[in-house]
């Protein structure tokens, strides 16, 4: 029986002009109804080609598909593909950015530089939208170490702005005095969306949200010791046990009288972000877990997908893993055959396409352009689940990613492709929805990638942080630990 997890989630769409980047005017409109918890809190970018408006989106119920599985029989063998991962160099040594490395440096930072609020430390999640989720912090947390490791920032400039972020992050009122709300307003550090002046401080939080920030506030504390205490403090005041039940993630959503305490996340998602929490000691042992995954083809490539509803599946989740965390021998870890296939269907196509959430400068704003979901490949979707024409065909954040993870003629291609859609731009943009029509739903999530990932080439092509995850128990030890 498939488990319902997916709360509705509720977010402003942002306006802004995509030559300009100029930023909008803020108005509100009826959101839309609540939806279940595949996916994480999402902020959503508007494109104002005609008036600019900022409205409220909320994800709306995704209808039940069914699911189609491919009709590939039990004896076709998944392509057995050669690929030439790049090889760490000898720990000590640096690799030297090139040319093009270095201007997208400077289009990265100009995005952070200009989207700062100095007095909260925080970043706005999509320019012209100041508001952030905590997903979006751990990227921006991300994007100030990358920069001072880059060469960008002294380390006078980058503490300054830590201590900045992890003053605020202590001062948040606190969903119902427990955890971060799904988001906060960049320039107050008040609670914004649906309920954010009700005496909840907010409609509920993300766990997968909070699990990437948990990540890089740990990677914050190893590589500045005397930030520690300070973040030891801050997490203390949160109640991070409330986020983890039965060794899985669960979120809460409040919708007008009723509020809801549901799993959250789904494959690759899911157990990126269960290490933030296994790195505070808590039990996600069901979350890292194989229980509610199968195998299915994917242009005879066999796949894990998640056999829960909103099972999203784009390839954010593994770059994310292999550049921070370090690319482990786990059950789950799929990003090669992601590669591969991605590669493979440019060959046989020889349209380049990459798949993976990002904002969208036009409606439905946000994405999730999913290798495969309900039976369907390459299909892209809403954040509510429900498939749309207009996704995009290629990220620039996950392709850059790949670029620097892999070494081949299609990591090359990617590498560059992604250089000549940032030429005529001051920070990067998102990505393509097709040939020459670029996303410029500018966001830090795009840009903090970028940074992230010269500064692991920087490492001489090491994660920024190794970290391997505790072994899930097996089934009888996770029974008595039940008890």
């Amino acid at each position: 029986m498939l488990a319902a997890c997916l709360l509705s989630v509720s977010h402003l769409a942002f306006a802004q002009t995509a030559t300009s980047e100029s930023s909008a005017t803020e108005q509100t409109a009826q959101p839309e109804a609540p939806s279940f918890f595949g996916g994480r809190a999402v902020t959503q970018a508007q494109d104002n080609s005609e008036a600019p408006v900022i409205e409220f989106q909320r994800r709306s119920i995704a209808p039940a598909i069914p699911v189609e599985l491919p009709t590939k029989t039990a004896q076709l063998q998944q392509k057995n593909k050669t690929i030439n991962p790049l090889t760490a160099e000898p720990e000590g040594s640096a690799i030297e950015l090139s040319r093009e490395d270095l201007l997208l440096l400077k289009k990265a930072r100009y995005y952070i530089d200009r989207n700062w609020n100095d007095n909260t430390g925080l970043i706005d999640s999509v320019q012209g939208y100041s508001h952030a989720t905590m997903w979006d912090v751990g990227s921006s947390i991300g994007a100030i170490l990358a920069l001072e490791h880059l060469g960008q920032y002294n380390e006078e400039k980058a503490n300054a702005m830590l201590e900045k972020t992890i003053a605020t992050l202590a001062s948040f009122p606190l969903y119902r005095d427990k955890l971060p709300n799904r988001q906060y307003n960049t320039k107050t550090g008040n609670p914004s969306g649906s309920y954010s002046t009700n005496s909840t401080n907010g409609d509920g939080w993300s766990a997968l949200d909070i699990g990437r920030l948990l990540i890089w506030l740990t990677i914050t504390a190893e590589y500045k010791p005397e930030l520690k205490p300070k973040i030891t403090a801050l997490l203390s005041t949160w109640d991070l046990e409330r986020s983890v039940y039965k060794g899985t993630l669960y979120g809460e959503q409040k919708y007008k009288s009723s509020t809801s305490y549901r799993q959250e996340g789904r494959l690759g998602y899911l157990q990126y972000a269960a290490q933030g929490f296994a790195m505070q000691h808590l039990n996600v042992d069901e979350a890292l877990g194989p229980k509610y995954s199968q195998q299915v083809f994917v242009d005879d490539y066999l796949l894990f997908i998640d056999i829960r509803n909103l099972p999203y599946f784009t390839t954010d989740p593994y770059v994310l893993q292999a550049i921070e965390l370090g690319s482990h021998d786990v059950w789950w870890n799929q990003l090669d055959s992601l590669y591969e296939v991605q590669r493979d269907r440019y060959d046989h196509t020889r349209k380049l396409t990459i798949f993976a959430e990002d904002s969208l400068s036009q409606r439905p704003w946000f994405a999730y352009n999913n290798v495969h979901f309900y039976g369907k490949n390459w299909l892209s979707t809403s954040a509510g689940g429900k498939p749309i024409e207009n996704g995009q065909m290629f990220s620039n954040k996950v392709a850059f990613g790949l670029s620097m993870l892999f070494k081949d003629s299609f990591s090359r291609l990617l590498y560059n492709t992604v250089v000549n859609n940032s030429v005529d731009h001051r920070s990067i943009p998102t990505g393509l929805y097709k040939p020459n029509s670029p996303n410029t739903a500018y966001n830090i999530n795009t840009n903090s990638l970028i940074l992230v990932s010269l500064w692991y080439k920087k490492r001489g092509y090491r994660p920024i942080w190794r970290y391997e995850a505790p072994l899930p128990l097996s089934e009888s030890e996770l029974a008595k630990s039940n008890k």
